[in-house]
């Protein structure tokens, strides 16, 4: 009897080091070829983005002709009007979620539905900012298109977020605003 359960012991350590070889090959091998295909970009030319006047800084960067300026402003005010709609959305359930959290007893279901209320507007802004960049992409020359993504690549890597411009004020809006600073 005892020399039954010392030999299945040792068949069940046999198979434990078996697997573990074989996931330790499968590592190996998946690196070797799935990992070297990734494409790494390299970060390191940033352009610095202008916090206004972006339809001139587009303008000038990518050498566009006139009809393809006429089309980059019609995509950016577009991009903009739908992109503040939901960064308003995310900043109200922001919000709601800070004063969930301040109450004395906070409720989890509520906080766990914002969550997943700011989430899935991030989302949709991300599907918004992608669908931007392929439209202007569409309008562009093969060299333009490189230079585009260059510009694309040091917004978004500014903060991990897509960078916007400043909203415009008028006079009162900036007093109104330098005061709350």
């Amino acid at each position: 009897m005892k020399r039954r359960y010392n030999r299945s012991i040792l068949i069940w350590i046999i198979v434990i080091l078996a697997l573990t070889n074989l996931s330790t090959i499968g590592t190996i091998l998946y690196r070797a070829y799935f990992q070297e295909s990734t494409v790494q970009y390299d970060n390191s030319e940033h352009i610095e983005i202008p916090n206004s006047r972006i339809g001139r800084f587009f303008r000038d960067e990518l050498n566009l002709n006139y009809e393809q300026h006429q089309q980059f402003r019609n995509f950016r005010q577009k991009f903009h009007r739908e992109a503040n709609i939901l960064a308003d959305e995310m900043q109200l359930r922001r919000n709601e979620l800070m004063i969930e959290l301040r109450k004395e007893k906070s409720d989890s279901i509520c906080l766990h539905k914002l969550a997943r209320e700011i989430g899935n507007l991030h989302s949709e802004l991300k599907h918004l900012t992608f669908e931007y960049y392929l439209e202007m992409k569409n309008v562009c020359t093969d060299e333009q298109k490189e230079k585009l993504f260059q510009i694309f690549n040091s917004m978004t890597n500014q903060g991990n977020e897509f960078k916007m411009p400043y909203k415009k004020h008028n006079k009162f809006n900036r007093e109104k605003d330098e005061k709350q600073i």
